[in-house]
């Protein structure tokens, strides 16, 4: 076997090196040349699908019944225009904006005008053969409009040793929403994507698709989020007590200590501009029978986090004053 194929090769390469060979690779070559020209100057035909486009559609009409997104058109043509009309990228689009009249209503397309739309893509001397759908057409109805609040379902993580700087921004913070009235009664806000983002250390902003709801067309279709996150570090301040007024009931509520310790996070940048204006500590009116009065804490500055105090429970006394007829204070009875 393996003497058989050296003498095959040896033949064969005897054959390469002869002027047979060239004359042979010279046929094969206008063989080739012969056929290509044939098939190049043959018409063929070739079907595209073309997508399908609708401008100037009102917000507040939506399609009962849609009309089609593409069509299918099929082309005769010789070879070398028939591959350079197949490899186009071909698009319609079509104004509906005279369309839309009145509650609900229905359009056409007619043939003609898809026709004149087609050919103007076409490449070259190709002849349109035939295209389906011949006509395009849909139906529509005008919907209710209801602005809602946007709001976002994810959550946003900083790194370590960060925190976020205030709340984080959408933009815009509202959308328009479309549909019927008994649809767009039960729909209160228009939820974001859920998407979480971890890691955050600087500015971060991103796109969010928006989430319609069934039956609901919503405008925009995305909104802009942004948080900014940043080192923190902790603060401590000492805050006055704020006890209620008792002064219509001739009392005085004393606090034991009248003071607390508040320590809290605070952004780097927002050390110095946060103080005691930024956050309010004070008691409730005393209940019979407790001892202690717990401290309350509010602050409503954003960049204030992890609030903690010191003591949480302060004790009290209620101081009563008598008066003289002429109304000035005359004596002092204290309880707890």
């Amino acid at each position: 076997m393996r003497e058989l194929f050296c003498q095959q090769w040896r033949k064969f390469k005897v054959f390469i090196h002869s002027k047979d060979a060239l004359v042979y690779l010279l046929f094969v070559l206008l063989a080739t040349i012969i056929w290509l020209t044939n098939a190049l100057s043959t018409r063929r035909t070739i079907t595209l699908t073309i997508p399908v486009t609708y401008t100037h559609i009102p917000e507040d009409c939506i399609f009962t019944t849609a009309p089609s997104d593409q069509v299918h058109v099929t082309l005769e043509d010789e070879g070398v225009d028939l591959f350079r009309n197949r490899s186009r990228k071909y698009e319609l689009s079509f104004d509906l904006s005279e369309y839309f009249e009145g509650e609900e209503g229905s359009f056409s397309i007619p043939m003609d005008e898809l026709r004149q739309a087609i050919a103007q893509q076409l490449a070259g001397d190709a002849t349109l053969a035939a295209f389906a759908p011949e006509v395009l057409s849909g139906s529509y109805s005008r919907q209710h409009e209801k602005t809602v609040p946007i709001v976002y379902t994810g959550q946003i993580k900083p790194a370590s040793q960060h925190q976020l700087c205030g709340e984080v921004t959408l933009s815009p913070r509202y959308a328009k929403i479309y549909g019927t009235e008994q649809v767009l009664s039960s729909i209160n806000h228009v939820e974001t994507s859920l998407t979480d983002y971890e890691g955050v250390q600087d500015t971060f902003a991103t796109r969010l698709a928006l989430i319609a709801p069934p039956g609901v067309r919503v405008k925009p279709d995305s909104i802009e989020l942004q948080a900014v996150a940043e080192l923190f570090t902790e603060k401590a301040i000492q805050l006055p007590i704020r006890t209620p007024d008792l002064t219509d009931k001739g009392q005085t509520l004393h606090l034991f200590p009248s003071h607390v310790t508040v320590t809290f996070r605070v952004g780097a940048t927002w050390f110095n501009r946060v103080g005691e204006g930024d956050i309010e500590a004070s008691v409730d009116m005393p209940q019979p029978d407790i001892d202690h009065l717990p401290v309350h804490i509010a602050s409503q500055n954003p960049h204030i986090t992890h609030i903690r105090i010191n003591p949480e429970e302060v004790e009290y006394l209620i101081e009563n004053y008598e008066t003289h007829s002429d109304g000035g204070p005359a004596a002092t009875v204290s309880e707890d």
